[in-house]
């Protein structure tokens, strides 16, 4: 076989095939997919995850998409005509960015039917590049600002504060430098709390031989490796359940019990060495009304930690910020005034789910850039680190009464942001597709 200037080709079957093959069909087919895995990989959940999918597929002429989104793989079949293809897709190495989901989301609000799929990959290819928007020394500043501040939610004095914002930043450094090696990530889990509690146990030895003791050092030992919460695939995972994704649901749940269960592995081995009783919890420091404004502050500053070592945008950052500090004073006020719990929680995170809403669509953000960092803090990480300790240790008592607040607060938050869901997003009004 020659070609068209009687040259012969080397390879004529090769060439047959090519000239068989729906290359536009399958160029289309491979964007979509590549958006998708994106997402996935920053975090998105899975439902969120198939609706820019499908909007995307719309915009370059496919016809019909089906996907079906996991926690770490999606299996698309696209169908135009006659013809249709399926991709598998694997994300082997996800991390939490929420830059690039809030990017990703503009790209899906911007796509119209017309669009070709090199004009989509040159814009992934825009994405892709750009680089993580904080460096390592402020994500470990956030980490040990917003740990330092859960020590203040958590009851804590000044001494508390300072001594649980060393250990975090440490443990933050440790994880980051583990995590660069690619190893096995339950064991990086477990190294940086091991790290943050061993230090948060010399600082408070340090104050102590300084004669300025603390009074909650045990209650606040939890506080210091705060920042190990798996909040995204908690909340993106419980949002997945809300919506029958059971595939995808069950396995982000289930991967952020196993990291609880790492840190608090950790916990329960620190306490055990070195005698420290960390399920106690303890009072408040501060009367009425600086309590209050205690709150406020440290809930602001907790949630822009969070929200800065997930890489948000700084105005997003913010506006999570104070929707999570306003509705956390709430939901400590309720606390307070003698409310469940769970049904305080349930109403703090209906408040921002809303509030969400109200501030997305100005700031061009992906919903759960606000969201996540915003209930993080309301997340009873160190309830269900105490009950860990408590079941390795024996205590079956405190065990029971702190996984029990873990778990009905936990549920509560993700009732609450899937009302709000519900009440203003049209996609989780109507049945399943």
């Amino acid at each position: 076989m020659a070609d068209a200037h009687g040259t012969p080709d080397p390879d004529p079957t090769h060439t047959a095939e090519l000239r068989l093959e729906p290359v536009g069909f399958i160029a289309r087919t491979d964007v979509v997919v590549r958006l998708g895995s994106m997402m996935l990989g920053a975090g998105a959940s899975s439902a969120r995850v198939s609706d820019s999918m499908l909007r995307t597929a719309q915009a370059v002429g496919i016809e019909e998409l089906h996907s079906r989104v996991g926690m770490k793989d999606i299996v698309s079949t696209a169908s135009r005509g006659q013809m249709f293809r399926t991709r598998v897709a694997e994300i082997r190495n996800p991390a939490i960015d929420a830059d690039r989901l809030t990017e990703l989301k503009r790209l899906t609000n911007r796509l119209h039917p017309g669009m070709s799929a090199a004009e989509v990959q040159h814009e992934l290819d825009e994405i892709e590049r750009l680089p993580r928007r904080y460096s390592d020394i402020v994500r470990v500043l956030a980490a040990g600002l917003a740990c330092a501040a859960f020590a203040l939610l958590n009851n804590g004095g000044w001494q508390e504060f300072v001594a649980v914002g060393i250990a975090a930043a440490a443990g933050q450094t440790v994880r980051m430098a583990i995590h660069r090696l690619r190893t096995n990530e339950f064991l990086v889990v477990f190294a940086s709390a091991l790290t943050a509690l061993l230090v948060y146990l010399l600082a408070a030895h340090v104050f102590s031989l300084l004669g300025m003791p603390g009074g909650q050092h045990d209650a606040a030992l939890t506080s210091a490796v705060l920042y190990l919460v798996p909040g995204f695939p908690l909340v993106t995972g419980a949002l997945d359940l809300a919506r029958l994704d059971l595939n995808s649901g069950i396995a982000r749940v289930t991967y952020a019990v196993l990291i609880l269960l790492a840190t608090g592995s950790a916990v329960w081995g620190v306490a055990a060495v070195f005698d420290a009783t960390v399920t106690q919890t303890a009072a408040p420091v501060f009367a009425e009304p600086l309590l209050s404004v205690m709150r406020l502050v440290a809930g602001f500053v907790g949630v822009f930690g969070f929200a800065v070592l997930f890489s948000t945008p700084w105005q997003i950052a913010v506006a999570a910020s104070l929707l999570g500090g306003l509705a956390n004073v709430g939901r400590l006020a309720l606390v307070d005034a003698g409310t469940m719990p769970a049904v305080a929680a349930a109403a703090a995170a209906l408040t921002v789910g809303i509030g969400a809403f109200l501030v997305g669509d100005r700031l061009r953000a992906a919903r759960v850039t606000l969201t996540v960092p915003a209930v993080l803090i309301m997340v009873p990480g160190a309830a269900a680190y105490r009950s860990i300790a408590g079941v390795i240790g024996g205590d079956t008592l405190a065990a029971i009464q702190n996984g029990m607040q873990a778990v009905f607060v936990v549920v509560a938050l993700a009732i609450g942001l899937t009302v709000s869901r519900v009440l203003t997003e049209r996609e989780w009004q109507r049945p399943e597709r």
